[in-house]
């Protein structure tokens, strides 16, 4: 038996953030503290993103009201498969109380890509330039193929060519916009082009793989660990974006990764310190070094000290500690 203790949190985002598909005002999501009986303490987090096949917040925070104060999680976890990030959350706060809040050690720094949600900000291109960032995200599909494809020519030109870039399309394109891109950037420092077509037109994106140079990723086609195990089953041949806490549950995702996560890139649900530490936590296990983690989020909210400020790269000693945790749940 665990006691079992949750709150709701609600942050602001410094500005307006959009993808092609949706805009959000606030993000809304559960922190959650469980304490052993030998009083060992752990937490989890709930962040939920509808669109991405989760449950809701207000469907996740029911169902933690359900639970009670003392819960055993071994009759209580197979309940809650229909609530992928509230299991997330629970199966991570476990996790943490096992490995008595350590954290595996990084052998070296590992690169941030830094989030910049239009491609058109190059107020944000400079400043994260500035801060040596190796890799930038732009969202595509807010705009005409012809306004963003100048928009990626000035960052480009601005960061000389040196920066990886990556284009996320949150399932948004049409056949033709999608043949443009991909057209325009074969021979230009794009890693790769993320979740182009819609859920549902997988094999018309492994055409387009076959087609062109650049690299495609899944990202809402393997919203869950059945979804990615699917994917990689059918031998996808390019990369898959790993949300950790949408994944539903951290030992099957474990489980399926554990023959190599080399084609994976793991990704922020836009989560406070608890969440991305346990998120980045699994990554360091599954991985140990790849590809540059996809958390370079925290600029785009307007309070401070509540996720983790990474920087360019993820040194050693950058997550949260318990005793950080423990003072986020307290000021929440």
């Amino acid at each position: 038996m665990h006691r079992f203790q949750y709150k709701a949190y609600r942050r602001s985002f410094a500005g307006t953030f959009a993808n092609a598909r949706e805009s959000f005002a606030k993000r809304e999501g559960l922190m959650i503290r469980l304490e052993d009986r030998d009083g060992r303490v752990g937490f989890g987090e709930v962040a939920p993103i509808v669109s991405f096949g989760s449950e809701s917040f207000a469907s996740a925070f029911s169902v933690a009201e359900s639970l009670g104060e003392q819960v055993a999680f071994e009759r209580v976890l197979p309940e809650l498969a229909g609530y992928p990030c509230l299991r997330w959350a629970c199966e991570s706060a476990l996790d943490m109380i096992a490995r008595e809040g350590v954290w595996e050690e990084l052998e070296k720094p590992w690169p941030i890509c830094g989030l910049v949600a239009d491609l058109g900000d190059l107020a944000s291109v400079e400043e994260k330039l500035g801060m040596h960032y190796q890799c930038l995200k732009f969202k595509i599909g807010k705009k005409s193929l012809i306004e963003e494809l100048k928009a990626l020519d000035r960052v480009i030109e601005l960061s000389e060519g040196k920066v990886q870039i990556r284009l996320d399309a949150n399932g948004t394109l049409d056949m033709r916009t999608a043949i443009g891109w991909l057209e325009r950037v074969a021979g230009l420092p794009v890693e790769f082009i993320e979740q182009p077509l819609p859920v549902g037109a997988e094999v018309e994106m492994r055409r387009l793989s076959a087609d062109f140079p650049t690299l495609l990723a899944l990202d809402e086609s393997v919203d869950s660990v059945d979804d990615l195990k699917r994917w990689r089953d059918q031998q996808w041949p390019g990369l898959y974006v790993i949300k950790p806490s949408l994944s539903g549950s951290l030992l099957a995702l474990g489980e399926e990764l554990s023959g190599g996560a080399g084609d994976c890139v793991f990704s922020s649900s836009l989560e406070t310190k608890i969440g991305e530490s346990n998120a980045i936590g699994f990554a360091i296990r599954q991985s140990g070094h790849g590809r540059a983690l996809g958390f370079g989020v925290e600029r785009l909210f307007a309070d401070r000290n509540v996720g983790l400020e990474l920087g360019p790269f993820l040194q050693k000693g950058g997550l949260a500690s318990s005793d950080d945790l423990e003072s986020l749940w307290n000021l929440t």
